[in-house]
């Protein structure tokens, strides 16, 4: 795995102004950290790629999308070369995200706190046949994003237009935009970094110019290798989908996963399945979430301690499928997607704005959908039961008593409650109050102990209530 620039090691400060209670007391928490100062900006450089040679085996197909003549890449033999790519870097305190613009598509994203490369960057990018439009797929890591169909679309096939679209103290923001040949809509992405946050900001656009209904799916592919082993995702890697249910596609590599349900169906729980860790996964397959229940997914590496996650508008982006190698891929799997026979392999954790792939979402003529989402890493949580753009967290029982709150800020935050109470005396364990805290200010887990059964976590932003979680077993 690749890493692009140094990373270093942030020197946190973390002030606790704690009172150690009896069992009787609630354990209260004040976060008032000062932020570590650091670089913020955005630069044009280059990134040189080693990937297969196929430029000479480029046709057009019917809609004007670059298409690949496999008998003539068969000739050339995907011979190794190495390619410079136009580039943008965005630096601030806590991450370095490396653009592709002109392909629309964030291609590394390293968390500065433990220094960790998140995203899949193959060895060596390859071509492959795909059952999309194009026929083809540039398995180049990364992030994509896709229309107008599943299995990658076909606009990251196609040019991207791209403008610095802000270049401020406050944030630095790049405009990709597309237009998708085959029924003519168009795509804007908007990647925006602030100078406080490890999350980068996406705001998307889709408009149908046309004098037509258009029917289509828009899919973003983010490829992670959460906690950066350079070898791949490790065993105990967790896809962490907020959902009861899971439904295995009707495609004949997902039968083994058949094996899990105890009458071979394909839907399935999900709380407390194997499914849910990598070492379970006997083979490569798709895991369609039946119904999500939140606006947020992740992959989280135990064995690094280490995530990374999605938050998104779940009114608009109702969609979430599971893609990975399995536990145990074969020497040609590995070549195949990554250039790297001991290549462990990655992650891709697709969201629609469609339920499934065999869903299409309309747009009439002028109409257009847009939202905003975040994404960005996490550690020293120990999973993660809820995040939203700000904070992860998990809330744990630890024991028969125990119980156990861990939290990681996507960037410096304020306003932020936590609070502990049983649900039926009302009475409070622990409240933890953040005035202001950062990624890698050295926070700790939060722990107290309760003879009541019913206790729950309540989240606060500004006063406002944001969710209530009931705690989970590690």
């Amino acid at each position: 795995m690749r890493k692009v620039g140094e990373s270093f090691k942030l020197v946190p400060l973390l002030l606790i102004l704690a009172s150690a209670c009896n069992q009787a007391e609630t354990r209260k928490f004040r976060l008032n950290d000062t932020p570590p100062k650091g670089d913020f900006f955005i630069k044009k450089t280059t990134v040189q790629i080693k990937q297969v040679n196929y430029d000479s085996s480029l046709t057009l197909n019917d809609a004007g999308y670059p298409s690949v003549d496999f008998f003539k890449l068969r000739e050339i033999r995907q011979k190794e070369i190495t390619k410079s790519y136009d580039a943008l870097l965005f630096e601030n305190r806590y991450l370095k995200l490396l653009l592709l613009p002109d392909r629309g598509k964030p291609y590394s994203f390293i968390y500065k706190v433990t220094g960790n490369e998140e995203l899949f960057i193959p060895e060596t990018a390859q071509v492959l046949g795909s059952p999309n439009k194009t026929g083809w797929w540039f398995a180049l890591g990364g992030v994509e994003y896709n229309m107008p169909d599943e299995e990658h679309g076909e606009t990251w096939a196609a040019p991207w237009d791209w403008e610095i679209s802000e270049d401020s103290p406050s944030v630095k923001s790049v405009r990709m935009s597309v237009n998708e040949l085959r029924f003519g809509l168009k795509e804007s992405v908007t990647i925006s970094v602030f100078p406080d946050k490890a999350f980068y900001q996406a705001d998307i656009s889709i408009t149908n110019p046309t004098d037509s209904t258009v029917k289509f799916q828009h899919w973003i592919n983010p490829m992670w290798v959460p906690g950066g082993d350079s070898d791949g995702l490790t065993p105990n890697t967790e896809f962490i989908i907020p959902t009861d249910e899971v439904f295995v596609t009707d495609r004949p590599f997902n039968n083994w996963m058949l094996g899990y349900s105890p009458d071979s169906s394909r839907l399935q729980t999900y709380t407390g399945s194997s499914l849910r860790f990598l070492k379970y996964w006997k083979g490569y397959g798709d895991l369609l979430a039946w119904k999500l229940d939140e606006g947020f997914y992740s992959a989280f590496s135990h064995e690094h301690n280490e995530g990374i996650v999605r938050v998104f508008p779940l009114e608009i982006n109702p969609g979430c499928n599971i893609w990975t190698w399995g536990i145990n891929p074969s020497s040609r799997t590995r070549m195949r997607f990554s250039g790297n026979e001991s290549h462990k392999g990655y992650v891709e954790m697709w969201g629609g704005i469609t339920h499934g792939f065999d869903n299409y979402f309309s747009l009439a003529p002028g109409q257009s959908i847009s939202w905003t989402e975040w994404m960005y890493p996490y550690s020293n949580t120990g999973g993660l039961h809820y995040a939203n753009r700000d904070i992860a967290i998990t809330f744990f029982r630890t024991g028969s008593n125990d119980y156990e709150v861990n939290l990681c800020p996507s960037g410096e935050i304020k306003g932020i409650k936590l609070l502990a109470r049983s649900k039926g005396s009302n009475k409070q364990y622990l409240r933890l109050s953040i005035k202001n805290t950062f990624p890698g200010s050295g926070l700790k887990a939060y722990t107290f102990n309760s003879q009541e059964e019913d206790v729950e976590l309540i989240i606060l932003k500004d006063g406002k209530e944001l969710k209530r979680l009931d705690p989970q077993i590690p």
